[in-house]
């Protein structure tokens, strides 16, 4: 797996938080893309899943995490909104991440994030926020085996400077 650091800009999310089980992901999705369009919002990029738990020491049906989208602006009706009911808004601002792509099936997602946790450790970065999975579009017919998500890794590099 390569594991690059890489700058995300200011954006701006629509999101949904959720405690219940991650295996629920794609009626999440489809519930807050949903919630998007209903409230005049548009979407700009992919849906996301956030969590800032270790997902093995939490119950299947008690994980804490958002689903959520990024989109071009926050307004509704034409004024500024941060919240349209189960729907929050909220601003994003620049920050690094390690970022590296898994592919195939989420059963062995958890050593994709060690290997992502144990490069952070070993190249003097500090793990600042939660892990984000970014859910890359795919065909209906491709194989599991196949699916491929980004996983971002907010960090701070505190190591030697560089040039």
């Amino acid at each position: 797996m390569k594991i690059v650091e890489k700058k995300i800009e200011d954006q701006k999310v629509a999101y949904v938080p959720h405690i219940d089980s991650f295996s629920k992901l794609p009626e999440f999705i489809e519930e807050v893309a949903q919630l998007i369009h209903d409230n005049g919002l548009e979407a700009v990029g992919f849906p996301y899943g956030s969590y800032d738990n270790d997902l093995e020491e939490r119950a299947e049906n008690d994980q804490i995490f958002e689903v959520g989208m990024p989109i071009k602006d926050f307004f509704a009706d034409g004024k500024p909104a941060a919240r349209l009911g189960k729907l929050g808004l909220k601003e994003l601002t620049a920050h690094t991440v390690l970022a590296a792509r898994h592919v195939g099936s989420h059963k062995n997602f958890n050593e994709s994030v060690r290997e992502m946790v144990n490069y952070a450790i070993e190249n003097d970065y500090d793990i600042v926020g939660p892990i984000t999975e970014i859910y890359l579009p795919a065909s209906e017919n491709t194989p599991v085996e196949e699916i491929q998500t980004e996983i971002h890794l907010p960090v701070i590099y505190m190591g030697p400077k560089r040039d």
